[in-house]
């Protein structure tokens, strides 16, 4: 063992007296104690020049590397990627390693500033990658600022490290413009700042000095200006370039008014929302039709204009990936004289592509895994060889012209389909009727399309999560509540069967929905009442089962789904009175009970809702189906790092997000007189409680002014009665107030004029009185229309003016006097009547008395008009 060179003891767990023996190695160079949670307690090993330490957990990563410094003065090269340690980096000293050349600390939280001063003291360093960390501020002022500090380092020392190979900034929090001086660093092969902030014009001199480029990762930024990529005329190196922007003032120019030529042949190029060629016609950049090895190409959301560039397809054979969503390009899909069987990844989505599919797709594109052709103008049928691509795992069709029926190959010999999406065209057939032989399948979108029958068995789809086939014409499930078996995937996250014909009770197949999010039943023709089953969708944050023929009473144990945010039962037959029950749900934030038969009083402690205590549709907003890469994703392109006769490589993939089949939550809430669609994560800012078009009485309860987060209450088409609570003017973000057509009283308070974003306010047909309140902040955009059918409302903007009464001699503006004419004393009122009648009473009396003759006139017009009626009775009951 005495001569034993390397070691690697990764993925273990030892003791320390295990790691201390290691000292008895003398001749060991190498040793990997990656994940193995013990990375302290070695021994002295002069001859060591390369430790990884990766995915331990140390307390500080200043601690590590002073102590490896003591240990292994010989040490080149040292990798703590994924420690977590977090702090700052070098904050106190800095590690006495003279002969360093690779130093990997990714993914560690390491905050503060860049600590150039101390990296630049590693004069021999090779490969530096900070990334993944939580490094913030300008590199520009950071490098500035040492220009002042007492020592050798001069304002520039960082850029001097001619043996930098790599350097890897990405993913984190840089802000400022870049260094010029970087344009030193001549040996850079590697030079990665992806997702940072950084702003401003990227130098030219930047880019043309570093010949030695293989690999730039420019993307994620907020840079500005324009790039030019004859800069890069001269790198003769240059494999992998990426400049996906976050910014519409950054563009990328390939067409010069003098002529460049490429000594390049890139393999990934990466040039997503760069508004390439923006002036220059948003043409495809030429230089492509000189390069023949790419593997990867994404020119997405560019606007790119012209005929589809089949050409890049049959010149780069070893092309896997082409993305060029998001653009213009016209034109028809005809591959049919190309064919690549290296192509796994094809997105054409967001074009104006017409013409159908042909039908030798699989010739063309025998292993492709991902096809996204949604978005186009696409028509004809749907190819039946689209089931004989065995490799297939995605596939996108929706938003196009396709008729006919589905392919049964399509459902029925793609074992490894995981997303199946072909929403929004006119299909047509009993699509659902058949068993399916899905077993890996994730997403099944149908929705809006023509598709009829009823749902087959499809609990054998394990790995089901998202399942929409709203909007067509399904009209019951095969075979239901048969030994109560549910026919329903057990795991759905998303389900949507809304906009059907689907009728009688909800079906028992949608009971074992326990960890079901988002439930969507709307617009069918359900009817009964809603099922105890129910009470099982312990983890539902959307429940919608308005517009249907549901009746009976709300049940109490809704009130008991603490997760639950949304609930619509909106346009249904509901009677009884609101549960107080539903008061538990503090995290509802959309609560729709309008247009059912409801009745009783509104429960006090509804003030309990609209409380959600964190985000629930932002992380859920975007669920995706793709578990390999998406549209939104890089490779890392494999470098050899060769060191002392040792070949390292370094394969780094990362996902982020792919948004293939990315599905939000989406609801209908009526808003300003209108059903407004709300969706993904505007769903956690929107709030409303609408209980319009029932029949309940009693007042406006105080407490629902504490529904201090609200956005609308509508309240109107109800019996409700009572005055207008001056707490409602607590609702400081409410949109819409809506209480018309009711029977509420007493005045409009003056204290609403607080509300500062109030857009809708109707008061209409109830009976309000007095003045309105002043025409300011909001209430100036408010017409008659919002208090018409009130008579006794008056002042601006209705017509009726408010006068004020005038007493005897006194002054009608006394200073103090509130008294205005409609302010009635009922018991004066009542008074005055009753004594103008007894006095009219009798002074009649007494004229009759005084006066025989009207005396005797009157008794006879008494008599007359008795024996009058009595014989119009009599006639009319002989008659009958």
């Amino acid at each position: 063992m005495e001569k034993l060179v390397s070691l690697s003891l990764g993925f273990n767990i030892f003791n320390k007296s295990i790691i201390s023996c290691l000292s008895f190695l003398p001749s060991l160079n190498t040793l990997d104690l990656g994940c193995s949670d013990e990375g302290t307690g070695l021994s002295t090993l002069s001859n060591l020049v390369h430790l990884n330490l990766d995915f331990n957990n140390f307390f500080s990563v200043d601690d590590v590397m002073r102590s490896m410094a003591t240990a292994f003065p010989s040490l080149r090269f040292l990798s703590l990627s994924g420690c977590f340690v977090g702090g700052r980096l070098f904050a106190n000293e800095v590690p006495d390693l003279p002969y360093l050349k690779v130093l990997i600390l990714s993914g560690n939280n390491l905050n503060g500033t860049l600590p150039i001063q101390a990296l630049a003291s590693f004069h021999h360093l090779e490969i530096l990658d900070l990334s993944l960390n939580n490094f913030s501020g300008s590199i520009l002022s950071r490098i500035n600022q040492l220009s002042s500090l007492n020592g050798s380092l001069t304002n520039d020392e960082f850029c001097k490290l001619k043996n930098l190979h790599e350097l890897d900034l990405s993913y984190n929090m840089f802000d400022g413009k870049l260094p010029k001086c970087f344009n030193r660093l001549s040996s850079l092969k590697w030079f990665d700042i992806s997702s940072n902030q950084l702003t401003g014009v990227i130098p030219s001199s930047l880019i043309i000095n570093l010949t030695s480029l293989k690999y730039v990762d420019f993307s994620h930024n907020k840079f500005e200006g324009s790039f030019s990529f004859s800069w890069f005329s001269n790198h003769t190196k240059l494999e992998y370039v990426a400049f996906s922007s976050d910014n519409d003032t950054f563009e990328v120019e390939t067409e010069e008014a003098i002529g460049w030529t490429c000594m390049f042949q890139l393999e990934f190029l990466i040039l997503s929302s760069c508004n390439i060629n923006r002036d220059k016609g948003s043409v495809i950049p030429s230089f492509l039709l000189h390069q023949h090895k790419l593997r990867e190409l994404d020119m997405s959301h560019n606007s790119l204009e012209g005929q589809f560039p089949l050409w890049l397809i049959k010149n780069n054979t070893m092309l896997q990936i082409l993305i060029l969503g998001d653009n213009s390009f016209g034109g028809t899909l005809s591959a049919s004289s190309y064919r690549n069987v290296n192509i796994k990844w094809l997105d054409v989505s967001e074009n104006h592509v017409i013409g159908p599919i042909l039908n030798d797709i699989k010739e063309s594109f025998p292993f492709i895994t991902h096809l996204n052709l949604s978005r186009n103008s696409i028509d004809g049928v749907i190819p039946s060889s689209i089931g004989d691509l065995s490799a297939l795992r995605e596939i996108d069709l929706s938003h196009n012209r396709f008729s006919g029926e589905v392919p049964i190959g399509l459902l029925t010999n793609l074992t490894t389909l995981s997303l199946l999406i072909l929403s929004n065209n006119s299909l047509h057939g009993e699509v659902l009727s058949r068993n399916f032989s899905y077993s890996d399948i994730d997403g099944l979108q149908l929705d809006k399309n023509c598709f009829t029958g009823k749902i087959g068995n499809m609990s054998a789809m394990y790995t089901l999560t998202v399942l929409d086939i709203s909007d067509n014409f399904f009209t019951g499930f095969i075979h239901d509540d048969i030994n109560k078996i549910s026919m329903m995937p057990p795991y759905l996250w998303f389900l949507d069967l809304s906009k059907n014909l689907f009728s009688g009770p909800i079906p028992f197949s949608l009971n074992n929905f326990k960890m079901t999010k988002h439930i969507h039943l709307e617009s069918n023709k359900f009817s009964g009442s809603i099922p105890k089953y129910f009470c099982n969708l312990t983890e539902v944050l959307t429940l919608d089962i308005g517009n249907n023929y549901l009746s009976g009473r709300i049940p109490n144990f809704l009130g008991e789904l603490s997760n639950l945010r949304i609930l619509l039962l909106g346009k249904n037959n509901f009677n009884g009175s609101i549960p107080r029950q539903l008061c538990h749900l503090t995290n509802a934030t959309l609560i729709d009970l309008s247009n059912n038969l409801l009745s009783g009083s509104i429960p006090r402690c509804l003030q309990n809702i609209a409380r959600p205590s964190c985000q629930a549709f932002m992380q859920d907003s975007q669920f995706s189906y793709s578990r390999g890469f998406g549209n939104s994703y890089y490779y890392r392109i494999i470098l050899q790092r060769q060191m002392h006769g040792n070949i390292y490589k370094f394969i780094q993939l990362y996902s982020q997000s792919p948004q293939i089949g990315g599905i939000s939550d989406k609801v209908l809430f009526t808003t300003k007189s209108l059903s407004l669609p709300y969706k993904g994560d505007a769903l956690d800012t929107m709030s409303g409680l609408d209980l319009s078009c029932n029949k309940l009485t009693g007042n406006i309860p105080e407490e629902l002014g504490l529904l201090a987060y609200i956005h609308v209450l509508n309240l109107s088409h109800n019996w409700l009665s009572g005055p207008i609570p001056v707490n409602l003017s607590n609702l400081a973000n409410v949109e819409c107030l809506d209480l018309s057509f009711n029977s509420l009283t007493g005045k409009v308070p003056s204290e609403l004029i607080k509300l500062n974003y109030l857009a809708v306010f109707n008061v209409s047909f109830n009976n309000l009185s007095g003045r309105l309140p002043e025409i300011k902040a909001q209430f100036v955009t408010f017409t008659k229309e919002s208090y018409k059918g009130n008579p006794l409302l008056c002042g601006p903007p209705l017509e009726n003016e408010c006068k004020t009464e005038s007493h005897g001699t006194q002054p009608s503006n006394d200073e103090g006097s509130d008294e205005k004419w409609y302010d009635l004393d009922m018991a004066s009122l009542y008074g005055s009547c009753s004594s103008t009648w007894f006095v009219f009473m009798l002074g009649f009396a007494v004229v009759l008395y005084v006066n025989h003759y009207w005396r005797r006139w009157w008794f006879h017009l008494v008599e007359e008009s008795i024996y009058t009626c009595f014989y119009f009775i009599y006639d009319l009951t002989m008659k009958v």
